[in-house]
């Protein structure tokens, strides 16, 4: 077969051609029935042989679905295919039997037909559902129940007590019509366990059109007993509609799942604001009367009989049900509310109230309670490493071990992401010590997830009650900043609260609120500390340096606001600051000394900024000067974290025109090693070694010099404070030089007076 003829048969038989043409033939049955089912002579024929191709066509599109489904999905509408096939075949016999004059009620007919309502309750029972208790999948059955007893006893009053009678004598005339409506009963169980717990393998839509189906079977299955028991059914009855469009029902969810897979799946749970399983204990109850009323008044039955006695009995089961489902749902929620649903430990909000009975507790008996704010070390690596399904594993571990470690009357919480609170009652307050490292040896052990052996430490803050907090929100906090100083001094450690640590707490945290004040209201303030040349001492740059006076803190010294901006996430802000303002103070001063410089200190963290060199150069572009005004102070430190990224970001700069000076050299411990990666165009001898040159000092000095000079550096000599360093370094052919002995530092304004005294040296810096 050619490729064009197998093109015309995939598109014969797909999906959206097996649909059309089933909508097709049902809407033509339907129209063609209510137009009288002319011609006369071929009514019969053609009424029973149109059901043949509807249920082909239904068959086609579910068994597709199951091709392209795999497992227990799969054997679901194969299932559903085998009951459309069981009531065509059905057809078949009836049809047969019809065209031939023989009764075709009873019959084996009936038997294709009803096999299709167990083949599809099979169907559903291989899908998936929701999880329910006992407790609920009992009160379901009940709800049920009530439901199938109360329309048992209508369809009893209406027809099958008259059928009953009429085939007494006939045993398998008796069976087949009895079935009908047994299986009925059974079709309504079905659809009522669909509405409640529908399976989370199939789409919204899906169930809307198998519900729609299975209803149209009900209600076409009880007019044809009931037509049949009356002798007035007959071919092309316009009963017949309901089985084409609930048949045709089956297939247009099959159509669904074809077309759209993906869509949302059914649950009960989470379908809609309005939770349906929550108005089916009403709806049976409604249902269930209304129905005894309307056999009493229309069929003339008695008012109270075994059925009304029966459904009465299983709704006072249901309410009694009701009420324990109340009462563990409560339960459930309460302990939802305490606990932390990973470990299942207290949460934040439960334990305060606990703790604080244990510290009222311990006050009544002149004893101490220990509080120990656990937070465990690497668990940001373990996450980034292994995702967070493996790092709550790890969380899971933890409060295992920190259960066995503990006694039972201690007390244990999850405050939250990798942090735990231990509380323990004690006579010694000595005995924390002893407890806190049990509990870090405990942490510190392998843990063996996901196949690995993962190793988290723990810092712990401890808390004596009451000693030092007699409430539960003071105690945690007071615990927390003990555990921030375990962090602070390497962790895996144990810090006991000090008070006065909180008070240098309370000072950084004031000192950062007034520097972020600060730097809105643009309170800060550069002076500038000239870099000489040697042996004349002419200014050639001037080194920025921060200054502060806050209104309420006095003189902040610059130490205390690096140390607090980098702590609290400033810095890059601050730098900004800095580098913004002394590009503007040079554009002054150049005016008159084109080659002066101005050298910016630049922090660790803001050089790590992934857009530092754009920030540089928006800051030369926005006040207008060229890269060679700046020169950017950087230490070791700051560079040899990622030494191929520092050298990257460096060339960049000086791409730029701007300089780089290697601050505080001699100070760290792979200076050289690193001097010959580093571009770098100025080499800053820290102090220690100027205040040591006549002590030995001299001959590192001229190491350095030479090491630069070799590499093509300039060197810059700090802190000179007497005239006979000056000589000496000058000597040893240092070429810069900055310190008290040529200027303090100095405001912008007494700068740019020492820069207007001084003569230009456009060949120092060359």
């Amino acid at each position: 077969m050619s490729a064009r003829a197998l093109k015309q048969t995939a598109w014969l038989f797909s999906p959206a051609t097996l649909l059309l043409a089933l909508l097709m033939v049902t809407f033509a049955h339907t129209a063609w029935i209510l137009s009288g089912a002319h011609p006369d002579h071929l009514r019969v024929l053609l009424g029973n042989l149109i059901f043949f191709p509807i249920c082909l066509l239904a068959a086609g599109l579910t068994f597709s679905l199951s091709r392209r489904l795999t497992g227990r999905p799969r054997r679901t509408w194969q299932l559903f295919t085998a009951g459309i096939l069981s009531w065509g075949f059905g057809q078949v016999i009836y049809t047969a039997l019809d065209l031939t004059g023989r009764p075709t009620f009873p019959s084996l007919a009936d038997l294709g037909y009803l096999l299709l309502i167990p083949c599809f309750l099979a169907g559903l029972l291989f899908l998936p559902r929701a999880r329910h208790s006992r407790l609920q999948s009992l009160s379901l059955l009940l709800d049920v129940a009530i439901i199938v007893v109360a329309v048992g006893d209508v369809l009893w009053h209406s027809h099958l007590q008259a059928l009953f009678n009429g085939y007494a004598g006939d045993a398998f005339s008796l069976l087949i019509g009895m079935a009908y409506p047994a299986f009925d009963l059974l079709l309504i169980a079905v659809l009522v366990t669909l509405l409640v717990w529908r399976p989370r393998e199939l789409a919204s839509p899906q169930m809307a059109f198998l519900g729609a189906g299975l209803t149209l079977f009900f209600a076409a299955d009880n007019l044809y007993t009931f037509a049949s028991v009356q002798g007035i059914y007959h071919v092309t009855h316009p009963m017949d509609s309901l089985w084409t469009f609930g048949i045709t029902s089956f297939g247009v969810a099959a159509y669904v799942g074809l077309v759209h897979p993906r869509l949302p799946r059914a649950d009960a749970r989470t379908d809609g604001p309005w939770p349906l399983h929550l108005f089916v204990p009403s709806t049976a109850l409604i249902l269930a009367y209304s129905a005894f009323f309307l056999t009493h008044t229309i069929l003339d039955a008695p008012l109270v009989d075994r059925s009304m006695i029966i459904v009465s009995l299983l709704v006072v089961i249901r309410q009694f049900l009701s009420l324990l489902d109340n009462r563990r749902l409560t339960q459930a929620l309460s302990h939802q509310a305490q606990h932390d649903p990973l470990t299942g430990l207290l949460n934040r909000s439960s334990v305060h109230l606990e703790l604080n009975q244990k510290i009222q507790a311990a006050q009544q008996r002149r004893a101490f309670v220990g509080v120990l704010f656990v937070d465990l070390d690497g668990m940001k690596y373990v996450n980034d490493a292994f995702a967070h399904a493996v790092g709550d594993q790890v969380l899971l571990e933890v409060a295992h071990r920190l259960r066995r470690t503990t006694r039972p009357a201690d007390t244990i919480a999850r405050l939250g992401g990798d942090e735990f609170l231990v509380a323990v009652d004690v006579d010694d307050t000595q005995q924390l010590t002893g407890i806190a490292q049990r509990l870090r040896t405990a942490v510190a052990a392998p843990i063996q997830a996901n196949g690995h052996a993962l190793h988290v430490t723990a810092s712990i803050g401890i808390v004596i009650c009451p000693v030092d907090a007699q409430d539960a929100a003071v105690a945690l906090h007071y615990a927390d900043l003990a555990m921030y100083q375990a962090k602070t001094r390497g962790k895996n450690r144990v810090c006991f609260y000090n008070p006065e640590h909180h008070e240098s707490q309370l000072r950084r945290t004031q000192l950062e609120e007034h520097l972020r004040a600060a730097l809105k209201q643009d309170a800060l303030e550069l002076h500038y500390q000239p870099i000489v040349q040697l042996p004349q001492a002419s200014p050639v740059g001037f080194e920025a340096l921060l200054r502060w006076h806050s209104p309420t803190l006095g003189p902040v010294s610059p130490l205390s606001m690096v140390q607090v901006a980098e702590e609290r996430g400033l810095m890059p802000e601050l730098g900004a600051w800095v580098l913004n303002h002394a590009l503007q103070h040079a554009k002054v001063w150049r005016q008159h000394h084109a080659d002066l410089y101005v050298s910016v200190n630049v922090s660790a963290t803001q050089f790590a900024l992934a857009d530092f060199v754009q920030q540089v150069q928006g800051a030369l572009d926005l006040h207008q000067v060229p890269g060679e005004v700046l020169v950017l102070e950087l230490t070791e430190s700051t560079l040899i974290g990622d030494a191929d990224a520092s050298v990257l970001k460096m060339r960049a700069l000086k791409e730029l025109g701007v300089r780089i000076a290697l601050d505080d050299f001699g100070t760290g411990y792979s200076s050289l090693s690193y001097l010959r990666q580093l571009p770098v165009d100025l080499l800053k001898i820290d102090q220690s070694f100027i205040r040591t040159l006549r002590d030995g000092g001299a001959s590192f000095v001229r190491a350095i010099v030479t090491l630069a000079h070799d590499q093509g550096a300039i060197v810059v000599a700090e802190g000179v404070e007497e005239a006979w360093q000056a000589d000496v370094l000058s000597h040893l052919k240092c070429n810069l030089a900055q310190g008290y002995l040529f200027a303090k530092p100095l405001p912008f304004s007494q700068a740019q007076h020492y820069a207007l005294s001084a003569s230009p040296t456009p060949e120092a810096h060359s």
